[in-house]
């Protein structure tokens, strides 16, 4: 839709600052509503789950404007819409947004309104999910599996799509049943109803800038909240994360700032640890009473008020049954579950992709950091991608003696990566010509691993998560990754064989022995031949792409 430009009177500087002055308490000053309050005029407010304050508005053209005469920054941006001095800048990047947040602190700091302790800054993305309200942001490690289920549909207004009347500064007309917002463009700051702890336009108005605690050179930063121009409803989850180039400017994108005071760090922090090793001892001591109870689950509580148990939504061991070569499906220690390759006999396979929680799992349990992880994966549910062949059957292997350990499978049986002829297998491909990976790819020009209509390839509604904007005619909800179980399962009740991430297969590349064998779309994927279930594609066993994961095979060894 074109938005044509709205004839706004702009109020000189002078002016804004004035009522600033009138309206607003004195720079550095706090009071219950608003804890810090800059030279600018900006308010801050706490927000549970992080120790730093929020501004309560995006940072204004006002602010920006003071900034840039008094830095004589070079920024001459200007957006094809008039704003007045109320109305969040726009046409920011990171560098810019960075450098006005290190100017205010320098300034603040030469004027004895700040100390060195204090700071502005860029939120984090995991500060930002504590401001929109995620439970992973608030929660931290005492997730639930309802929380992560929420987090990955919830909006910042609440569960309901579209959303009510004046919730936020969205592109109204091009939402179904959502009535105009008032505004064509940007809003003034405050002009929609805020957050319970008093934080406004977390929702649209303008994209905000967020930056991790490891700051390094990077190409590619985070924006969150959406924008007046956005109106997809998954773009506007409180999970969603914009990624994008850190150098991008555009009419759509401003940022807000957080005060970072570490003495106020300190002190929290040292509350909250009082508080839960009083929760501990509680705990524990009632416990002990109980004579029902033995030593190791006091341990086990132990760890989850340590933050260093198993995830809560994790089975029961109690209630999990060994592994056997009958063709009975099987659920493991990390839940994932497993049905027959075959009728009779064979191996059995993993019904979804390895979920992002999985494999987190294992880099917590072997020390190791995932170097390489995406971004944009919304929450724990999602499939584990940019990870090598290498990684895979790590993983694999660490599963397998963990697996061991508890009795759950034979001592000879084994997690490994399938074949390339298995993975044809699962996917609903019999009988395939050729004698190995290479003479098999795309011999077959008809199977795909979905059931389409007559004469038509494309997938049915909810089948794979592909780039449907560039297949005509088709449609799916989500930009990025899906939850693994989130589709529509096969004849053997496997999800997303033909999307959300490719997937490493055990067999090398003929001619190429460093090479792996990759099997199945992505949600990158788009052109027919290349998700037809006969297509085969290979990598470096250490490469790594953001759309490429795994998913397992329990092998019960021979009989």
């Amino acid at each position: 839709m074109l938005r044509l430009p709205s004839l706004l009177p702009v109020l000189s500087l002078a002016a804004c600052l004035a009522a600033q002055a009138q309206t607003s308490p004195q720079p550095g000053a706090g009071s219950p509503q608003s804890p810090h309050v800059s030279s600018l005029g900006a308010r801050f407010a706490s927000v549970p789950g992080t120790t730093v304050l929020f501004a309560v508005w995006e940072t204004r053209v006002s602010e920006w404007n003071e900034f840039l005469r008094q830095k004589k920054y070079p920024w001459t941006f200007q957006p094809h819409f008039q704003q007045t001095p109320e109305h969040p800048v726009v046409g920011v990047n990171m560098q810019d947004a960075v450098a006005f947040c290190n100017w205010l602190t320098e300034t603040e700091r030469e004027k004895r309104l700040i100390d060195s302790s204090q700071t502005y800054r860029l939120p984090t993305p995991d500060e930002w999910d504590a401001a929109v309200g995620l439970a992973r942001g608030r929660k931290k490690n005492n997730l639930t599996a309802e929380d992560r289920l929420l987090d990955d549909r919830i909006y910042p207004w609440g569960q309901d799509w579209p959303p009510s009347a004046k919730t936020a500064n969205l592109a109204d007309g091009e939402i179904p049943g959502y009535p105009n917002d008032g505004y064509t463009y940007t809003a003034p700051v405050g002009s929609f109803t805020p957050t319970k702890e008093g934080l406004y336009d977390l929702s649209g108005n303008v994209w905000e800038w967020t930056q991790p605690v490891e700051v390094r050179a990077q190409p590619m930063g985070i924006l969150r909240g959406g924008s007046w121009a956005y109106f997809r409803a998954e773009c506007l989850t409180s999970s969603y994360q914009y990624v994008v180039p850190v150098d991008l400017r555009a009419p759509t994108i401003g940022f807000r700032c957080v005060f970072d005071d570490k003495r106020r760090t300190a002190s929290l922090l040292a509350a909250s640890d009082a508080e839960k090793r009083q929760a501990l001892d509680e705990r524990m001591k009632a416990m002990t009473e109980n004579r029902k109870v033995d030593a190791s689950a006091v341990e086990a509580l132990r760890k989850k008020m340590q933050g260093k148990g198993d995830d809560d939504s994790l089975p029961d061991p109690a209630t999990l049954k060994p592994a056997v070569a009958d063709g009975t499906p099987f659920i493991n220690a990390l839940g994932m579950r497993f049905v027959p390759l075959q009728e009779k006999g064979g191996p059995l396979i993993c019904v979804t992709e390895t979920s992002v929680r999985d494999y987190e799992t294992w880099m917590r349990d072997s020390g190791r950091a995932w170097t390489q992880k995406p971004s944009f994966l919304l929450g724990g549910n999602h499939p584990a991608a940019g990870v090598s062949w290498e990684d895979a059957t790590a993983f694999c292997a660490w599963l397998t003696e963990r697996d061991r350990a508890s009795k759950l499978i034979p001592a000879n049986a084994f997690y490994r990566l399938p074949t390339d002829v298995e993975w044809s297998l699962a996917a609903g491909l019999k009988n395939e010509t050729g004698a190995d990976p290479a003479a098999r790819n795309l011999a077959d020009k008809t199977h795909f691993p979905w059931t389409p209509k007559a004469d038509d390839w494309k997938p049915p509604p909810l089948t794979a998560n592909l780039d449907a904007t560039k297949i005509p005619g088709t449609t799916d909800p989500y930009s990025y990754t899906a939850p693994v179980d989130s589709a529509r399962g096969n004849a053997l009740g496997l999800y997303e064989m033909g999307g959300n991430v490719s997937e490493w297969c055990a067999d090398p590349w003929p001619g190429a022995p460093e090479e792996r064998v990759i099997r199945g779309g992505s949600w990158l994927g788009y052109e027919k031949d290349s998700l037809l279930t006969s297509a085969r594609f290979h990598a470096p066993k250490n490469a790594t792409r953001a759309d490429l994961g795994f998913r397992c095979v329990l092998d019960l060894g021979a009989p």
